[in-house]
């Protein structure tokens, strides 16, 4: 694990308890936009004519609490969770349990991003992906080009690889001074102040995902708290599929 890593685990370890009421309103649009995005993520889902049938199996990355693995889990298989932070895992574990999807949502500790890949993510049930998802997280990736590619190496041939991100200066941003003073632990974790249309296209083509290639901005602003203030940022969503 890098030293930069290591922050980000330290950071958002003490903050797994709290996660999702500090982040409730951006959490809950989080989950809506995955539910509503999902048919034009893919068509390949339990309760889908081209799914039906067959083995849906999610990796999420940095996956935090859960919140993109519970909006999924009604439509799949099987979804793995990977984040470096344990007591994100012990949350996400929890919530699964919570949501009644325990026999599908199992949460385990990882670094994908480490320069050696622990041999126990080398198996069967962490390869052939039909889809791979980072929400929130790529902003604090060291390397988001090497994120991108280590995602795309864990799924099937044309497997679906989905980020949920900020845009650098959406027209919902405001504060950012202010929003450092009020974050300032978690936002000397980010390395990337946001990405673009064509930042995305170039990461998704580099890793060998620019087939079919789409990105949509969010209209509703995600909107986080503290010490009674709110800050507001704007989001995307982009696909690609493995080549």
């Amino acid at each position: 694990m890098s030293d930069f890593t290591e922050k980000n685990r330290q950071v958002f370890e003490k903050m797994s308890k709290t996660y999702r009421t500090q982040f409730e309103k951006g959490v809950k649009l989080i989950y809506r936009v995955v539910q509503e995005n999902r048919l034009w993520a893919t068509d390949s889902w339990n309760d889908t004519e081209a799914g039906q049938g067959k083995e849906i199996k999610v990796l999420e990355y940095a996956c935090g609490p859960g919140i993109v693995s519970t909006a999924l889990a009604p439509f799949v298989t099987k979804i793995v969770g990977l984040d470096v932070a344990e007591g994100m895992i012990d949350e996400y574990n929890t919530n699964a349990r919570e949501a009644g999807f325990a026999n599908k949502m199992v949460g385990r500790k990882g670094d994908l991003l480490a320069e050696s890949v622990s041999e126990e993510f080398s198996g069967p049930e962490y390869s052939d992906f039909d889809v791979a998802f980072v929400s929130m997280a790529l902003h604090h990736f060291e390397k988001p080009d090497l994120a991108m590619k280590r995602l795309g190496e864990r799924l099937k041939k044309g497997g679906v690889c989905l980020i949920i991100d900020i845009l650098p200066h959406g027209k919902h941003d405001h504060n950012a001074h202010e929003m450092h003073n009020h974050f300032n632990e978690a936002t000397d974790t980010i390395k990337t102040h946001g990405f673009t249309l064509e930042d995305m296209r170039k990461l998704y083509e580099g890793a060998g995902l620019g087939m079919k290639f789409d990105f949509r901005v969010i209209d509703e602003p995600f909107i986080f708290e503290k010490d009674e203030k709110s800050f507001s940022k704007t989001l995307f969503i982009a696909r690609g599929q493995r080549q």
